[in-house]
């Protein structure tokens, strides 16, 4: 799942990043001066996000990081794609993290790293913007421009509203975009739906805005959520065939910790810092499924990561 939404919010970003930009408030006087960059700079760093070039008087660049999973190691990854991308490009580089849902949050994040001795005298420091998508109105999304609008559905808009955004999405890119875009960004509205909302409400929200304004006969017989589904279910597949070794993988283990998250949710209540710090560190899958199932004989966040009876 992680990489189904990693793929489709790079896409988003190369499809537009003066869109992205201008959301973000950064002022740039020539959207035409603004490139997305090779990322993957060498073996010593995954690829980031993606990477934007902004061709101003005196160069710089945004690095753009949109996270749908927690990360708890998020700021000494960016903290180390800062320093290789200034170091190749010789320029200022800027860092956006754009959190897509609640749970991808901690307290871990607050926008600056201090890297400290032991006597506590600080030798370097790293700062970033934070975004939380789930506080932001939902105009800003609907005004936006069109690689920024698909997520609109999961801004601050609560279930009585998503029928009326989502026509609002569909409008825009009937009146506004190509076929291809259409497709494209339709694509990834449905996808960053399955972020807050379960497939049959996926299935029943989409269907009827889809088949009026786009041509799509039903969800389940379109190509984009059959696309969709084939993704989830290839990654279910790798994650599978990857063995007890690679079992810890990196979507399988997302996945997991959101069903945990959202079912605790219903029955406990809002989980603390602590206890979302706690879940966002467990990277045993046999734990996490034991969770799951014990969900049921407890009542409260403390009992269910409490260690087990022996």
């Amino acid at each position: 799942m992680a990489k189904a939404f990693d793929a489709t919010t790079r896409q988003l970003i190369e499809m537009g990043p003066a869109a992205w930009l201008e959301y973000l408030g950064i002022a740039v006087p020539d959207p035409a001066r603004i490139r997305v960059i090779d990322s993957n700079l060498s073996t010593i760093i995954p690829e980031a996000d993606r990477v934007i070039w902004v061709e101003d008087p005196e160069p710089w660049i945004e690095h753009l990081e949109l996270q749908a999973g927690r990360d708890v190691r998020f700021t000494d990854r960016s903290h180390l794609y800062r320093v290789v991308l200034e170091s190749h490009y010789q320029v200022p580089v800027r860092t956006t993290l754009v959190l897509l849902r609640e749970a991808a949050g901690g307290p871990e994040l607050t926008g600056v790293l201090e890297k400290r001795y032991r006597d506590g005298t600080a030798y370097d420091s790293f700062r970033y913007d934070i975004v939380r998508i789930w506080e932001q109105p939902v105009e800003r999304f609907l005004q936006a421009g069109l690689p920024v609008l698909p997520l609109a559905p999961v801004s601050n808009v609560g279930p009585d509203r998503l029928a009326e955004v989502l026509t609002a999405v569909a409008q825009r890119l009937h009146d506004e975009a190509t076929p291809d875009q259409t497709a494209t960004l339709w694509r990834a509205t449905t996808i960053l739906l399955s972020l807050r909302y379960s497939r049959e409400q996926v299935e029943e929200i989409v269907q009827e805005v889809s088949t009026m304004w786009l041509g799509i006969r039903g969800i389940e017989d379109s190509w984009l959520y059959q696309d969709y589904l084939k993704g989830r279910a290839e990654g279910m597949a790798e994650g599978r065939a990857e063995g007890k070794a690679e079992g810890r993988a990196e979507g399988r283990l997302d996945g997991t910790r959101e069903d945990l998250l959202r079912l605790g949710r219903k029955k406990f209540g809002p989980p603390g810092d602590a206890v979302l710090t706690e879940i966002g560190t467990i990277d045993d899958p046999d734990r996490l499924a034991a969770l799951l199932e014990r969900i049921l004989d407890v009542s409260t966040w403390d009992e269910l990561l409490a260690p087990a009876a022996p």
